[in-house]
This record gives C-alpha cells, sequence and structure tokens, in this order.
C-alpha cells in the first residue's frame, strides 16, 4: 500500500466536476480535508512544486518534502491506491491503469464540458482543447445516450401495442436522436471553431436529461405498473432541464439564442415525424 504521508493533493476549485469529487474524496476515503487544497489557495513555497502548463490539464500531488510532483491519472491511481488494496491490486496490472488513464484524460480535458466553470474570467486553470480528448469525450457521451434512449423505449413498449424490444429501442433512438443528429450535423457545418465545444455540451445536456428517465424506469421495471402520465411527465422534467441547461451553455459559449431555438424545434419536429411515420401514416 501507498502512503500519502508528505503527500498534497491540488485541484481546480473553479471547476464544479473537481470540486465534487473532492467532496467525494472527503467522505468516502480517510483522507483528511487538509491535504486537499485549491491551487489558488497555495502558498508560494507549495506552488513552486506544480507546473501551471501541466496543471491546465491535470490534477497534481506535490510532496512537501521535495520529492517530484505526480500528475494526472498517474496522481489519482497513486492516492486510490494508498486507500484500498483491491484498487492497488488492480492498478498493477497496464491494462488497467491504461484503461483509468484514458477515462481519467477524456473527463479531465472537457472537464468544463461536463460541467460550466464556477466563473467565466477567474479560473486556476482552463484545459486546453486537444481535438482526440474532445471527440472521446462526445463519442462516449453519444453511446450512453444511445443506451439510455433504447432502454426507455423498450420500457415503453407496451403503450406502443406490444412491440418487440427491438423495434422499441431502435423506434424511440429515431423519434428521440434525430434532432439531435441534425443539429450536431448543423454545428458542424456553420460554427468550425466552436462546433466541437458546442457539441460536446450537447451530449452532456443529452445525458443529463436522459438520466432524469432512469426514477421511472427502474420504478416500471420493479412494480410493472402500466400508467402512462409516469413517464410522460419524466419526459417533460426532463425536456425543461435539457432546456434550462442548453440555454445556459450556449450563454456560455457566447452563441446566439437562435442556436437554442433551432435545437428545441429540431427535437420536437424529428419526434413528431416518427411518431407520425410509425403510427399515424
Amino acid at each position: 500500500m501507498k502512503s500519502l504521508d508528505n503527500k498534497l493533493i491540488i485541484y481546480d476549485s473553479n471547476c464544479k466536476v473537481c470540486s465534487s469529487l473532492r467532496d467525494v474524496v472527503v467522505r468516502f476515503t480517510s483522507i483528511p480535508e487538509a491535504k486537499i487544497k485549491a491551487h489558488k489557495d497555495l502558498d508560494p513555497r507549495l506552488s513552486q512544486h506544480v507546473d501551471a502548463a501541466t496543471f491546465r490539464n491535470v490534477m497534481a500531488l506535490i510532496d512537501t518534502s521535495g520529492g517530484q510532483t505526480v500528475y494526472g491519472a498517474e496522481g489519482l491511481a497513486y492516492i486510490f491506491s494508498s486507500q484500498y488494496r483491491l484498487v492497488d491490486y488492480l492498478f498493477r496490472f497496464p491494462f488497467m491503469l491504461k484503461l483509468f488513464t484514458f477515462f481519467y484524460k477524456t473527463q479531465a480535458y472537457n472537464r468544463y464540458i461536463i460541467a460550466t466553470p464556477k466563473s467565466k474570467f477567474q479560473c486556476d486553470c482552463f484545459p486546453d482543447r486537444i481535438v482526440k480528448y474532445r471527440i472521446n469525450y462526445i463519442v462516449l457521451t453519444l453511446l450512453i445516450a444511445v443506451l439510455l434512449t433504447a432502454i426507455f423505449g423498450i420500457a415503453l413498449r407496451n403503450f406502443a401495442g406490444g412491440i418487440s424490444p427491438s423495434a422499441a429501442a431502435w423506434q424511440m433512438i429515431l423519434m428521440a436522436g434525430t434532432g439531435w443528429v441534425v443539429q450536431m450535423a448543423l454545428a458542424l457545418v456553420v460554427l468550425r471553431n466552436k462546433a466541437l465545444d458546442y457539441i460536446g455540451h450537447l451530449g452532456s445536456i443529452m445525458v443529463a436529461g436522459l438520466l432524469i428517465l432512469l426514477p421511472w424506469i427502474l420504478f416500471h421495471a420493479i412494480t410493472a405498473i402500466e400508467n402512462i402520465y409516469l413517464p410522460l411527465m419524466s419526459v417533460v422534467i426532463s425536456s425543461a432541464v435539457m432546456l434550462c441547461l442548453h440555454i445556459h451553455r450556449v450563454r456560455h459559449l457566447e452563441l446566439s439564442q437562435a442556436w437554442t431555438v433551432s435545437w428545441f424545434l429540431l427535437l420536437q419536429s424529428g419526434a413528431i415525424f416518427w411518431i407520425w411515420f410509425f403510427y399515424l401514416n
């Protein structure tokens, strides 16, 4: 087991994701709060241990006794290994460490896409815009969105005349996803340099909205209660939350709210078209 003696965990306190992870570490490990410091609160002596260019992108684990500073996935792996024997054992396998590094870097380079920063103009660091990590994040959010949408469609299949699970999943993916795909294609054509950032935010909005549907999906799976008003209420709440998120993130990107209007209309148009195609044609 590794030791955190003489170690300090340094995080970006302007990042909502980082601050949330800091709270999780404090709550679910034996690491005291005194060992977790925001970069902006470091005194000059300790700041010398942190390379600003590296810290823009990843967290830092500094050694107050003068040892080498460890960054990013390697530092986080060291921290978890110091707390859990199983984690320490798993990270001895190169594949596990590579997989962990992949997910960590995807999260770290997209942390202000996952959640917008606390302050637009005063931040400890803003991560470099690395295209491959942005694309990684977009692909991951799309995969999660497709999976959750398919599960939601399967849960609704009895309301659609008891169609097969695969048909229900496919129909729901088309109904819910067509508008998103068209909006993303439109962004790629029109926004150019900001396109991947905007699409990344769309991915975050998608996942956030779909997670709101999970309580009903789980409730339906457990109780098998067939009440159309419950999923409808979930969809309304999900749509309202996504609308608020889209307005906020478009404002953060300094884009016109015409993008919100376009996004909203495309989502409704896509859903209406496929409902007509499958059930009213």
